[in-house]
């Protein structure tokens, strides 16, 4: 769903049966263009049926919509909350209230900065030594999960993933490396498969474990990694940081 610039009705009230949105893209234009610094260029996201396990979405940023407190609450008003998936726990890092149709050009610039403090803190973490089988899925920096997924068996060093840069007509492709980082074409080595979108695209945040999708079957590190949670038994999480 693109949310901005818009191409349909703002949401103002989350559908039934979901629990929040969570955030696939984020571009907010730099100081490259003058003319245009700040302008929002893209913010997207997808609803979320559940709420799930903040140890496997490291990173992981989600906005929940609510209703403004009153008994007459307008249908042209919304409340939105953002929340990030770290370590164990989805923190709280941003909260609007009674804002208008327009909230997702409020709230799109404070999504990019989030995404790119977290891409800046876990992309370059160090990468753990020994065995991953029986580690936690929090791993190194809160995310650990492409070692996780080739100590399980849902990835193989040297498969190819690609991911399609939206609006720009650019393919980028990056294999896995067994020391469960993602390598780019140009040899660049990524922890954080949303650090590697941003490496390719500049002022573009977006949530890496979605967008990178397997060439030999289209599946994204985000179903991968769902498919891990269910393997081990990991149930929703409900923790969350105020």
């Amino acid at each position: 769903m693109i949310l901005a610039p818009s191409v349909a009705a703002t949401p103002m009230r989350q559908p039934e049966n979901t629990w929040a949105m969570l955030v696939l893209a984020a571009d907010v234009l730099d100081d490259t263009d003058p003319d245009r610094e700040g302008e929002v260029a893209l913010f997207a996201g997808c609803w979320l049926p559940e709420q799930l396990q903040a140890a496997v979405s490291g990173g992981d940023l989600v906005l929940v919509l609510t209703a403004p407190d009153g008994e007459s609450s307008p249908d042209d008003r919304v409340d939105v909350e953002m929340l990030l998936a770290h370590g164990d726990r989805w923190m709280r890092v941003g909260e609007w209230e009674g804002l208008d149709p327009r909230w997702p050009w409020a709230v799109a610039v404070t999504a990019a900065a989030i995404m790119a403090l977290h891409v800046e803190a876990t992309g370059i973490a160090p990468l753990p030594t020994g065995p991953t089988e029986g580690r936690s899925l929090g791993g190194f920096g809160g995310n650990g999960a492409l070692a996780d997924l080739l100590a399980a068996g849902l990835l193989y060093e040297g498969e190819e993933f690609i991911w399609d840069l939206p609006g720009r007509g650019a393919r980028h492709t990056a294999r896995i490396r067994s020391d469960g980082t993602l390598v780019l074409a140009d040899g660049r080595a990524y922890a954080n498969p949303s650090g590697a979108l941003t490496a390719l695209a500049g002022s573009f945040h977006g949530n890496g474990w979605v967008q990178w999708k397997r060439t030999s079957d289209g599946r994204s590190l985000a179903e991968l990694r769902a498919e891990l949670r269910t393997r081990r038994g990991l149930t929703i999480g409900t923790r969350r940081e105020q």
